[in-house]
């Protein structure tokens, strides 16, 4: 099985490191879609999410020589996971703190010397990938499977909810900005449960009528 990987980086030598680095040290196939960055970055954000990777690999500094260039890979980082929630995503960089001390998660940022040396950064790749595959898979088969029961008959108001958690997941890592939020969406199971509330709010005032009777 093969992954498709969007790396983004200004710097022609830097890529095809990164290029040589996948051919020595992965211990998977990955397709490299090369990105470099647009002085707008929404159009580089556009572009990386058009490609349809499996992954994002963003070099840190992203204007060492784009001098147009004012943001960096943290920034794309960011924008990204602002629209695909918990999408696979590293930064390299060659000082790890310079990433770190600009905010970004340090459970992402990576020194390209790890990319160049060992297996252990592509085997994180990859892992990540099939976690977040998998994830989605998994939802999207009980989506299925709830829907089912509730075209054949109806769903309990724990397994409503349930629907409602697992179509929010999928929705938000396929593309947050057009995700509805829950609390506005309409539960067969809210109405059902509204219609209990009123009768028994009209059971407790018929008892308090009778009391003072």
């Amino acid at each position: 099985m093969s992954y498709k990987v969007a790396y983004i980086d200004e710097v022609d030598s830097d890529i095809r490191s990164f290029k040589r680095s996948v051919l020595l040290r992965a211990n998977t196939k990955f397709e490299v879609i090369v990105i470099k960055p647009n002085d707008d970055i929404n159009e580089t954000v556009k572009e990386i999410l058009a490609s349809s990777v499996d992954a994002i690999v963003s070099d840190f500094k992203l204007s060492e020589e784009a001098p147009t260039v004012h943001y960096n890979g943290s920034d794309i980082i960011k924008a990204i996971l602002d629209i695909r929630e918990d999408f696979p995503v590293f930064i390299l960089t060659s000082f790890e703190q310079d990433a770190e001390d600009k905010g970004s998660d340090v459970n992402i940022v990576y020194e390209k010397v790890d990319v160049q040396e060992s297996s252990k950064f592509f085997d994180k790749v990859i892992l990540q990938i099939k976690k977040h595959k998998a994830k989605i898979e998994s939802a999207e088969i009980r989506i299925l499977d709830l829907k089912k029961k509730q075209e054949e008959d109806s769903l309990t108001m724990s397994e409503e909810q349930e629907l409602l958690d697992l179509d929010s997941l999928v929705s938000k890592s396929l593309d947050k900005r057009g995700y509805i939020k829950e609390d506005i969406r309409i539960s067969s199971n809210t109405d059902r449960l509204q219609e209990l509330i009123k009768k028994a709010d009209d059971i407790i005032d018929a008892i308090n009528k009778q009391k003072n009777q």
